[in-house]
């Protein structure tokens, strides 16, 4: 669980090229799709971020796991190759950005245009964190922009 994290950590730090991939930006809850990370920066400080984008490969993973019984091998009626093309023409510009302070202990995250998902953390005792909630990405999300803390709050 750890290891993702730390490999992130070290490509960021390694002065990779934004234009690199750095692996998945958590986005998928239970019937949903991940991003890729296009860009990271400031891992554990005050401005830590990660941008990502929707790819044909992320839309395809979904295809073939088909969470939502799209395809035929499920029960649907697409193959998984129209699936893809269905999905990816209507994620293809999709945006995905995500600021921590890990200080604070705050991640915003922010899809496309929609209005920013704001988290601190510890969570609250009792809190929901199932797939529904949306929370089990965004706490992904802390843990690769904020390892050190993550760490700290055993998350």
């Amino acid at each position: 669980m750890y290891l993702r994290p730390l490999f992130l950590t070290l490509v960021a730090l390694s002065g990779a090229s934004s234009a690199n991939a750095f692996g998945d930006f958590p986005l998928a809850s239970c019937k949903a799709n991940n991003g890729t990370i296009i860009e990271i920066t400031g891992v554990n400080t005050n401005k830590a971020f990660m941008k990502g984008i929707i790819t044909k490969a992320d839309v395809n993973e979904y295809c073939e796991r088909d969470p939502g019984g799209t395809t035929t091998k499920y029960g649907g009626k697409l193959t998984v190759n129209q699936c893809v093309a269905q999905d990816y023409a209507k994620q293809k510009n999709v945006e995905v950005q995500t600021t921590a302070h890990c200080g604070a202990q705050t991640l915003s995250f922010r899809y496309n245009q929609e209005p920013a998902v704001n988290v601190k953390f510890p969570l609250a005792p009792g809190s929901d964190q199932s797939c529904a909630s949306g929370m089990p990405p965004l706490i992904s999300q802390f843990i690769i922009l904020c390892p050190k803390t993550a760490q700290r709050l055993k998350m």
